[in-house]
């Protein structure tokens, strides 16, 4: 082989901001926490606990998606030309259109589709948080994303059928009654087997902390109404780790992080995110006015008539699954 044709073989190292990983990851566990203290120490908590937590929750967590048009060119080399950023952003709109066609059309089957999306897209996210913060090839991820990814999403529905129900049948008619007891409890027991698997094999590894983690967020979404629960686990937890593997992945904050300004790199994430989550909550603000407009008749509120709810949630899901699939390009590099 001659010299010219040799490939030169570089090191690859991880971007500086460890530290980072680590600060973040104790913010979510800490605020389940309290919110599971709350809802043991204040008896009225499932009274007055409704909808406007996990409304609060989603819109704090909303910048967390805001900069998904930018992340391909962060992580490979390939999607930063325009013609490949311009086919990435068709692809995002037709994803999200379909998907809102999809709940127009058959709402219980999108419904559990976007039910197991959710459950892989929480629980790759934390494992591979888990990896990037400690510089280790995940081990048995199928089973640790279905710990940290099956509590956010069957405990409510398992667990409080009372107060989700309700919310099923309001973004999906009928999807309470589609979601058999049976079935709840089976899928209930393999995500507690999970957990408990996973949890133990954190304390044989001497990381009681990410076991400690793993139980907190069990008991919050087993004792805490799920939209206090949720609200404050997409905040606190999976919003703010993915943000802080955000700043890592931008080649721009890699000596911010490296001499520890974490404000710098705060602001350049902020002023990247800014408008698409301006324009991302003044759209929505504009489909609860319209949903909920007493001036849309049958004529016009097609399907969506009898619930707002289901056209807004028919709109965020069709933001989070192209999302998803955004996101999951990094947590495979990170996984490898």
């Amino acid at each position: 082989m001659t010299p010219a044709s040799r490939q030169v073989v570089r090191p690859v190292h991880p971007p500086p901001g460890d530290w980072l990983l680590r600060r973040v990851g104790r913010s979510g566990p800490i605020a389940l926490a309290g919110l599971t203290c709350l809802a043991l120490l204040v008896p009225g908590v499932t009274a007055w606990a409704g909808i406007l937590p996990l409304l609060v929750g989603l819109l704090i967590g909303l910048p967390h998606g805001a900069v998904d048009h930018l992340l391909p060119a962060w992580i490979s080399v390939r999607a930063r030309s325009l013609r490949v950023t311009v086919g990435l952003l068709l692809a995002y709109i037709v994803t999200a259109t379909a998907t809102v066609a999809l709940f127009l059309r058959t709402p219980v089957p999108a419904l559990t589709g976007f039910l197991i999306l959710a459950v892989l897209h929480f629980g790759t996210g934390d494992v591979a948080y888990h990896a990037e913060r400690d510089g280790q090839t995940p081990v048995r991820p199928v089973l640790a994303v279905l710990a940290y990814g099956g509590p956010p999403v069957v405990l409510p529905i398992a667990l409080w059928p009372g107060t989700v129900d309700p919310l099923l049948d309001a973004v999906a008619p009928g999807a309470s009654a589609a979601f058999a007891p049976a079935g709840r409890l089976i899928v209930l027991s393999v995500v507690f087997l999970a957990a408990l698997v996973t949890g133990l094999r954190a304390l044989a590894a001497r990381r009681g902390e990410d076991a400690a983690a793993l139980c907190i967020l069990v008991a919050a979404f087993a004792m805490v109404p799920p939209p206090l629960a949720f609200g404050g686990y997409f905040a606190a937890w999976h919003s703010a780790r993915h943000v802080a593997r955000l700043l890592r992945a931008d080649p721009g904050n890699r000596h911010h992080l490296a001499v520890g300004r974490l404000g710098s790199a705060i602001r350049r994430f902020a002023r990247q995110a800014a408008l698409p989550t301006i324009a991302a909550f003044a759209g929505l603000l504009v489909l609860v006015h319209v949903s909920a407009s007493p001036t849309v008749g049958p004529a016009t509120a097609g399907p969506f008539q009898d619930s707002p709810l289901q056209l807004v949630f028919a709109v965020l899901a069709g933001l989070t699954v192209p999302h998803a699939a955004v996101v999951n390009r990094l947590d495979v590099r990170t996984a490898r």
